[in-house]
């Protein structure tokens, strides 16, 4: 899959690079294939996309949340880079992954471990990364538009 910026994704894989280059504790994002790093680009704009932001959109039916009527803030593409490797991570935490699956709780042998519930933002319902969430947050509508 090729990234198409602003088709399928907020961040090429250029700018993603230059990004983990400079991030403290980047070695898995470097250990994957560009191939994946591209489906990761692309999923975690996607999730990104799925937010009713300030501004609006250029084009009527464009495919993504993004170009609006300003340019992209580096925040939304820092997001994107957050939640990319969040997901990797989140493959590599057999927790998380119970979690996702809805486990409640998990015993073997004599050791347990129980999953508690919590109530989150709708941007951490979306999004893996607490970072991307709190990047994105500021950038989101807030309240209801009610016409008259």
């Amino acid at each position: 899959m090729t990234i198409e910026l602003y088709k399928n994704s907020f961040v090429t894989l250029e700018e993603a690079q230059n990004y983990f280059d400079e991030r403290f504790d980047s070695k898995e994002w470097f250990e994957t294939e560009e191939s994946e790093q591209e489906k990761l680009l692309i999923k975690a704009s996607k999730k990104i996309s799925m937010f009713d932001f300030v501004g609006e959109p250029v084009e009527k039916n464009q495919p993504m949340a993004f170009p609006r009527n300003f340019d992209l803030p580096q925040d939304i593409k820092d997001a994107v880079c957050e939640e990319a490797i969040a997901l990797i991570q989140k493959n590599q935490n057999i927790h998380l992954v119970n979690q996702d699956a809805n486990i409640t709780s998990i015993s073997l042998g004599v050791g347990s471990v129980s999953y508690g519930t919590t109530s989150n933002s709708d941007e951490a319902k979306i999004l893996v990364s607490p970072i991307a969430s709190y990047l994105v947050k500021k950038w989101i509508k807030k309240g209801y538009n009610i016409p008259f």
